[in-house]
């Protein structure tokens, strides 16, 4: 019987005639030694195989995964994530993707097995449950998040999510208002004490959460500009971050805008109810104007005016598809809205509207006359 040390495997003949070697490979999560029995039916033949365990070792394309689950892994690392330089409510996302969507599909295969078939499955069984588009994205971009720190640390050789490709964003047939509802919308609103979070909301196509954590100290009404600084989060109804980097930007007002902003600060002077916080848009209190009064009071207004059923980031979609279809580059359009790259601009508000493509169908008669 001949060994070696332990870091390079140790080679040994068993009772029963098979040769066996056993190399260690790490640690995987928690700290826990892992290692590798090799088999063969000679000296010769179990030798080669630890040769080539080992080279993948030194190349380290060999993982240390072990037995961890993809379940147990996406603990791991939901615990790992740093209490500061993410939003809460953006961390409470993370939990509910995996809980709902990629736990039930993945968390029992071994985190070192799993391939990029097993992800493409994922995709297949979340369409077939009737989930949209959006959440096979969100479900897949957590997962691939997920794995890029486990590949740092060792865990697994690739990010298989890597591998496939991202579900093409489908948005034919979702409501969105015409030029025309556009404008009997607004007209149905005027003298009410929302008209201002309604004009600038259809006129700037900015965020629910953008809009009701707006501060006058980000209004610029000389300049004609608002700025976003941060949105109001929704279940923990206070102001936090903005969603993204991305989100952080200044955006022009139509004078339409800047006339409804100007009237809401006469409003809320008059009636004394600028609240603490400075907040553009607050309830009959001075309070901060939460999403469930908007709603109920959106629902209301579209019954009035017999709209389809719409909800109110329509109005952000509605915004966007009206300014593509008046000609304003995509790049403009995905700036405006504050998106993290422009392929979300193009795959969910740059669908062809009749307008859009008669635009086309203009300029190259333009063109070539």
């Amino acid at each position: 019987m001949s060994r070696r040390g332990a870091a390079e495997g140790s080679v040994f003949q068993r009772k029963d005639g098979l040769w066996s070697a056993t190399v260690e490979r790490g640690k995987g999560p928690g700290g826990k030694r892992l290692r590798k029995t090799l088999y063969g039916h000679t000296k010769r033949e179990v030798l080669a195989k630890l040769g080539t365990e080992q080279e993948a070792i030194r190349k380290g394309i060999t993982t240390t995964g072990g037995e961890t689950t993809v379940g147990a892994w996406l603990d791991q690392w939901l615990d790992s994530l740093p209490p500061t330089g993410l939003k809460a409510s953006t961390v409470r996302s993370y939990r509910d993707i995996v809980e709902y969507y990629i736990r039930p599909h993945l968390g029992h295969i071994r985190l070192a097995r799993l391939t990029p078939e097993d992800v493409e499955r994922m995709g297949k069984a979340l369409a077939a449950a009737g989930k949209s588009t959006n959440t096979q994205r969100l479900a897949r971009t957590t997962l691939r998040r997920s794995l890029k720190q486990a590949e740092r640390r060792g865990y697994v050789s690739r990010n298989v999510v890597a591998l496939t490709d991202a579900p093409h964003v489908e948005v034919d047939g979702r409501p969105v208002l015409s030029i025309e509802d556009a404008k009997h919308l607004l007209n149905a609103v005027q003298g009410d004490w929302l008209l201002a979070l309604y004009t600038v909301s259809l006129h700037t196509g900015i965020r629910q959460g953008e809009a009701l954590a707006l501060r006058w100290s980000d209004v610029d009404l000389e300049a004609g500009t608002l700025t976003v600084t941060g949105t109001m989060d929704r279940k923990a109804r206070q102001r936090t971050e903005p969603k993204t980097e991305r989100s952080r930007r200044t955006v022009a007002l139509t004078p339409q805008a800047v006339e409804a902003l100007q009237e809401q600060q006469v409003r809320q002077n008059l009636e004394g109810t600028q609240g603490t916080d400075g907040l553009v848009f607050t309830s009959s209190k001075g309070t901060p104007l939460f999403d469930t009064t908007v709603r109920r009071h959106w629902r209301n207004v579209t019954d009035k005016l017999g709209l389809p059923e719409l909800h109110w980031h329509d109005l952000r979609h509605s915004a966007a598809t009206i300014m593509l279809a008046q000609g304003v580059a995509i790049e403009v359009v995905s700036r405006v809205l504050g998106h993290t790259s422009i392929r979300i601009t193009a795959d969910v508000y740059g669908h062809i509207s009749p307008e859009t493509q008669r635009g086309a169908a203009d300029a190259l008669a333009r063109a070539l006359s």
